[in-house]
């Protein structure tokens, strides 16, 4: 088939083609048709992204090994996303485990035409990119002054910028979330009491205790820090188990209905430990020598994924507890579960 010729949809693409697709048959690879089939309306063949997904899942270069490539396949996605039916995005979601929220943030990198201008500054994760989507305008105009948009910028950078940002207008320079766990059921008295003595030595380092839910709402950029967190997480625990679930017996994935890597982690905890204890036979040590900081990982990832406090407070608590019971016979769990709740859990 002949290359088709540049016309006006082409020359209104934000972004230069692969050159790589001057040289096969433009239907058959990705680079070259992305942007133009999402402006025309036109398929793309799910072959064709996949070529695009061929690193393992978990993978940093899942998407891409620089922004450029991770914004061809955002196209890619978009395209998709625009001329396929569900059922064949679901399929496609399932068979490159590649979950349905990524496939959305891949969607709206490629609709932010505030990224075109500056596609040579972008990072290179997709996570990166989307922490850019979530600025406002005045915010990204900020960060790109400040120079923060480089090339080896993270997501958590980005988001712990944006959050920072956002409270520069309230005579706040930080603001830290405390969890207050009372062991005795107090008086109104009592916890006024308790609210008093906190203020006093909050007073000595100049900061000032709040209640309630008012104050700094930072509840959105809270929320996209631990996506963030939990999308880090997920790519570990898929490089982990990823070869675990694609060598299980068929028999064991089909009574627990896990038929991926992706299906395990997003389960249940109780599907991901039946899963991975019944696989090796249930002796007892073998779960936590083999799969300790994948469990670890897991825990970190539902604690990131959940708006309650208590629960967070509740998986930490839960992980405090595996080293309290095994720490003394599995060598390392101990400093496994530390690095896993300073990184992941803070």
């Amino acid at each position: 088939m002949p290359i088709p010729q540049l016309n006006q949809e082409y020359d209104l693409c934000a972004f230069p083609c692969d050159p790589v697709c001057h040289l096969t048959a433009w239907h058959n690879l990705c680079a070259f048709p992305c942007y133009l089939l999402v402006m025309t309306g036109q398929s793309v063949l799910p072959s064709a992204v996949a070529q695009h997904l061929s690193a393992l899942p978990g993978s940093k270069e899942r998407f891409g090994k620089g922004a450029a490539e991770v914004l061809v396949t955002a196209g890619l996605i978009a395209a998709a996303s625009s001329s396929w039916d569900k059922d064949t995005i679901r399929s496609f979601q399932q068979e490159q485990d590649l979950h349905p929220k990524v496939w959305d943030k891949l969607v709206s990198i490629h609709r932010d035409q505030r990224l075109v201008p500056i596609k040579n500054r972008l990072p290179a994760s997709y996570t990166a990119l989307y922490a850019l989507v979530v600025m406002n305008d005045e915010e990204l105009t900020e960060a790109l002054k400040q120079g923060l948009v480089t090339a080896t910028a993270s997501s958590r950078s980005l988001l712990d910028w944006t959050k920072a940002y956002r409270l520069k207008d309230t005579g706040i320079e930080q603001e830290m979330s405390l969890t207050l766990v009372l062991r005795d059921e107090l008086t109104p008295e009592q916890q006024q009491d308790l609210l008093d003595a906190l203020q006093v030595v909050a007073g000595r380092f100049g900061a000032e205790i709040r209640t309630g839910k008012g104050g700094i709402k930072q509840a959105e950029v809270k929320a996209e820090v631990r996506k963030a967190l939990a999308e880090d997480i997920d790519a570990e625990l898929m490089r982990l188990l990823g070869p675990v679930v694609l060598n299980a017996p068929d028999d064991l994935k089909e009574k627990f209905e896990v038929h991926s890597a992706a299906d395990l982690i997003a389960g249940r905890r109780q599907i991901f430990t039946g899963f991975l204890q019944v696989l090796e036979g249930r002796v007892q040590g073998v779960f936590w020598r083999k799969y300790g900081r994948a469990y670890c990982l897991k825990i970190a990832y539902d604690f990131n994924l959940t708006d309650s406090r208590i629960e967070r407070y509740q998986l930490r608590k839960r992980l405090d507890e595996a080293v309290e019971k095994w720490g003394s016979k599995i060598d390392g769990l101990k400093e496994i579960v530390q690095g896993v709740q300073s990184t992941y859990m803070g």
